[in-house]
């Protein structure tokens, strides 16, 4: 059983992906038993601690130290501070990826894909349109893009003794199949 701990009093790095987010993320996943996942831009590990459900196999990369140190302590996993162009030739190779960092996805998309297992799932989430288009030109140059989804989150909160709904900033997802 994965290592939790209380969120609550801990200030996660960056922006904690969406639990919408992580549910359709999780479905296009598909992640098998056994099968290795990555999480590249791991930040709080609440993706990691998703897939920990489906497998046991899970591995991250981040560029700030304290988001690793955070995966560390909610997700029992490998996880690595640094640059994922620099980290990827020394991972396993990968049935499922997701990733939640883009900074340098020029440079180590070409690496993930080399170390891309048949049949491998990549689901990049995204909160801007320019990179979402970036990311989805360039696995249609890898030939493995899929689809590209919006997703649009509105959460409910009183307004004069009813409910009314406040939108959530739409999120992109990229899905390509190796």
């Amino acid at each position: 059983m994965p290592a939790r701990v209380s969120t609550r009093t801990m200030k996660l790095p960056g922006t904690a992906t969406q639990e919408e987010n992580i549910s359709i993320a999780m479905g296009k996943l598909d992640i098998q038993p056994a099968q290795v996942f990555l999480d590249i831009g791991c930040g709080s590990g609440a993706v990691s601690l998703a897939a920990s459900r489906y497998t046991d196999k899970i591995f991250g990369i981040d560029r700030r130290e304290e988001a690793v140190q955070m995966c560390r302590a909610r997700v029992k996993g490998e996880f690595f501070q640094g640059e994922a162009a620099a980290l990827l030739p020394g991972l396993p190779d990968v049935d499922r990826c997701f990733i939640g960092g883009t900074r340098g996805i020029d440079d180590f998309l070409p690496l993930l894909l080399e170390k891309a297992a048949p049949g491998c799932v990549i689901v990049a989430d995204l909160a801007r349109l320019g990179i979402a288009a970036r990311v989805a030109q360039l696995m249609k140059e890898a030939k493995i893009f899929r689809e590209l989804i919006q997703i649009n989150i509105a959460r409910g909160y009183d307004l004069g003794g009813d409910i009314a709904l406040r939108p959530v900033n739409p999120i992109f997802m990229v899905i390509g199949k190796c």
